[in-house]
Formats: C-alpha cells, structure tokens, sequence
C-alpha cells in the first residue's frame, strides 16, 4: 500500500492508534456504565444540551489549520507560533462570550442550572487551545505511541474524577468536572511530551499559507459540527433533558464502533497519505484497504448491536435506559455508511482541495437539515430515521469525487462491501432468531455474541472473502515475528 519505510510507519501508527482508540474506548465505555447507572438521564441531556456551543467554539478555535499544518510539508516554528496564539486568542474570545450569553442559554432551554454548568464546562476550551498546536507536532513527527498514552491516562484520571463525584451526589456537576478534568490532564501530559514552547511571533505570512488551506475546512467543520450537534439542541427545546438523555445515549453507544475503527484510519493515514498525495495509482491502492478490511470488522459488530440492543442496554445500563434501544437499533444500521462519508472525504483533505470540502457541505447538509425539521414534529424515532438515512446520502454525495480523482466511485465501493454486508446481515437474521430461545439478557448477549462471530468467520472463509485473507495474514505474520 505504501512503500516500505511509510509501510513500516503506517503499520506501527495503526498498532498503537488502534490501542489507544480501543483502550480508550473501553474505558469510556466502562466508566459511562458506571455514571450512567449512578446518575439520570436528566444529568446527561443538560450536558447534551450545551454540546453544540461548545462544538462551535472548539471549531472556532481551531479554523482547520491544524490539518492545514499536518498537511503542509515544511511547517516552520513561525507556523507553529501563529497557529498557538491564534488559537488562544480566539478561545478566549469564546469563553468570554460563552460566560456572557449562559444566562440566555438557559433562558432559551428553561433550565436556570444552563447558567453556572456553561460558565464552567466552557473552561474545556481554553484548556484545548493550549495543547492543540503540541499535538500537531506529535501527529506530523508520528508520534502515534506518546499520543496513545496521554490519551488512555486522561480518560482514566477523569472517568475516576466522574465517578467519585457521582457517588458522592454531584449530579451533573459530576460530568462537568469529568470533562474538565479529561482536558487538563491531556493538556499537561501534551506539553511535558512535545517539549516545544512558542515564541513570541505571529507572522502574517504564515497565517495567510495557513488560513488559505483552513478556512476552507473552517467552513466544512463548522457546518458539520452544528449538524452533529443540532440534534440534542433541538430535541432539548422541543422535548425534555430526558429526551435528549436518551438520544445521546443511543447515539453514543450506535457510532461508538463505527467512530472507533474511523478515528484509528483517518488519524494514521491522514499524515501518511499526504506523502503520496501526488501519486493517483498509490493512492487507488491505499484507499481500497482503508474501505474493505475496517467495514470486515465493523459491519457483524454494529448489525450483531443492533439485534442485540433490548439486552445489551439491559445488562449494560440499566432498565430506565430502555426507551433508547429502537432509536439505537436505528442510528447502528446508519452507522454502517458513516466511515464510508469520512474516508472518502479524507482524500480531499490528502489532495489538500479543502475547497470541494466546503462545496460538497454546502449540498449535504441543506438535505440534512430539511429532513431534520420535517421529522422533528413526529417525534425521536422519525428523527433517528432520517439521521440514519442521510449517512447513506452523505456517503453517495462524498463518492463524486472520489469517483473524479481516483475512479473509484460510489458503485464500484459498494460492489465491494455488499458481499461483507451481506455476510454480516445473514449472520444477524440467524442471531436474531437464535436470540428468541434465552430470557436472561446476559445470557443472551453472551451465547449470541459466539454464535454470531463463527457464523461471521465461517461464511467469510467459505467465501474466500479478500479481507478475511489478509486479516489471516497480518496475524499469521505477527505470530511468525514472535
């Protein structure tokens, strides 16, 4: 896929991505438990309900230009510099803003705790502004390891600082600290390991080299973080915290998969990729093995979720969760086509054309947002329907491209996921039938998780499916090594 050295270096940023992704993960997975069980729904969709300011303003802060500086190939320390105070500056700007206007936030929610819970949690911002630009320099020098162990250790010490003051009664104070606390120990642990410190210029040339690339993915982000956001925003206006409580947790428990295996291609590949941008051929290549082996894991496991829900959020959280499970069955068969619209939106990022980005928001999201109001007055569940339905839209839209560069479109993907999907959606009709013999949800989940991965494995192997061959590979040749 790529040559030697940069294979070398993909396959040993993808190992510890891949452990700090899936430990991290975990963690949060298991800690989530543990707060959702010791908290209500109502603590987790006021904090819900405050994720689309403090989206807006980390887009803000950011403006693309950390991809603009991974993306460009001789980044100086005036880069460096510029991109850290700007970052500040425009943090501080929305803090300031933020502190001003929560009293109308919670005015507009009818919620009078919006106003201190704003005040604080928006310290996340400033705490973020002052790391961004160290961690750049870990991604452009792939230091994937480093990365991978501050980020486990944060989500450790602040899963801890959550669940201590769950237990002691704090409510949703105990979320607000947790994600404060998870900003502060990463910004700590980021400039102890990057060891660079910024002196004191802002060059107006490189801003310009910068913002020429970052405005444009400036525009795309902060459309598409409105979006991602605009759900637990409208449905806290309209409904209840506890609606938006539910949503997030379906949402979050659906794309969890999905957002893991997404986040562990994008960020090794992404720094990767752009060293061969120039070369179509390797690129092709490239991008076959980022859509095929990742969809091989992920397809049984977001299918085998959502036959397995009703159980899963049984034993997982609790009873009181339950209204969430056929709004998470629904987000977890969207969810299939979500690293498809990401991977294929990344080739623009490694072309560096943040301009077709922009282009390709401008006619993705008028859809989304028209399905998103025509749906709203029906209530969630039409609302998870057509959230789902647009990430096969966006998917199509994002392959034009795609299509145009490197001519591999929308088609010929689909040709090859379609025997996967099929694959993993035979091996759910079976589950699901075999899951309608056991009453104990545990029980259930546990038979069922077995009988659905030897049916996976033993269909993939019948089939000579080309990802399970080189899955078979790659572990008989670590195996080898050892």
């Amino acid at each position: 896929m790529y040559s030697d050295p940069l294979k070398q270096v993909a396959i040993k940023g993808m190992f510890w991505t891949s452990i700090e992704k899936i430990v991290r993960h975990s963690m949060q997975f298991v800690f989530g438990i543990i707060l959702a069980r010791l908290l209500s729904p109502d603590d987790f969709g006021i904090i819900g309900m405050l994720a689309i300011f403090i989206a807006i303003a980390q887009t803000f802060t950011d403006s693309g230009l950390s991809n603009a500086l991974i993306q460009k190939q001789n980044s100086s320390n005036a880069d460096f510099s510029t991109m850290f105070f700007f970052n500040i500056i425009v943090a501080s700007v929305f803090y300031t803003a933020l502190f001003l206007l929560a009293p109308f936030i919670a005015s507009f929610y009818r919620e009078p705790l919006l106003t201190d819970v704003t005040r604080i949690i928006s310290i996340s911002i400033l705490l973020s502004a002052l790391s961004t630009v160290q961690n750049v320099r870990l991604t452009k020098d792939l230091r994937f390891k480093e990365q991978s162990i501050i980020s486990i250790s944060s989500t450790i010490v602040s899963g801890v600082v959550g669940v201590i003051l769950a237990c002691r009664g704090w409510s949703v104070w105990a979320l607000v600290f947790q994600a404060i606390a998870n900003q502060g120990v990463s910004t700590i642990c980021i400039w102890i390991t990057s060891k660079w410190v910024p002196n004191l210029t802002i060059s107006k040339k490189s801003f310009s080299e910068l913002w020429s690339f970052g405005s444009k993915l400036l525009g795309s982000s902060l459309i598409n973080s409105i979006y991602t956001n605009i759900y637990a925003f409208v449905i806290g206006k309209k409904f209840t915290p506890l609606d938006v409580g539910y949503f997030n947790c379906a949402n979050q428990y659906a794309e969890l998969p999905a957002q893991t295996i997404q986040d562990i291609v994008i960020k090794v590949n992404y720094p990767i990729l752009a060293k061969i941008q120039d070369d179509n051929n390797e690129l092709l290549k490239a991008y076959r093995k980022l859509l095929r082996l990742p969809l091989f894991i992920l397809y049984p496991i977001l299918i085998g979720m959502a036959v397995l829900a009703e159980p899963l959020i049984t034993t997982i959280i609790g009873e009181k969760w339950l209204p969430c499970v056929p709004v998470m069955q629904i987000i977890c068969i969207g969810a299939l086509f979500s690293p498809l619209t990401h991977i294929n939106l990344n080739l623009l990022y490694v072309k560096g054309r943040t301009d077709l980005v922009l282009k390709l928001e401008f006619i993705k999201k008028p859809i989304a947002f028209a399905l998103l109001f025509a749906l709203l007055p029906f209530g969630i569940l039409p609302l998870a329907i057509g959230k789902a339905l647009y990430e096969f839209i966006a998917f199509s839209i994002n392959c034009y491209y795609t299509r145009q560069i490197l001519g591999y479109g929308e088609i010929a993907q689909l040709k090859e996921l379609l025997p996967i999907l099929a694959k993993a959606s035979f091996m759910g009709v079976l589950v699901h039938a075999f899951s309608n013999y056991f009453t104990n949800p545990l029980l259930t989940i546990s038979i069922c998780t077995v009988t659905g991965a030897v049916i996976y494995i033993l269909l993939s192997a019948i089939t000579h499916d080309e990802s399970w061959v080189d899955l078979k590979t790659v572990v008989s040749q670590k195996l080898k090594r050892k």
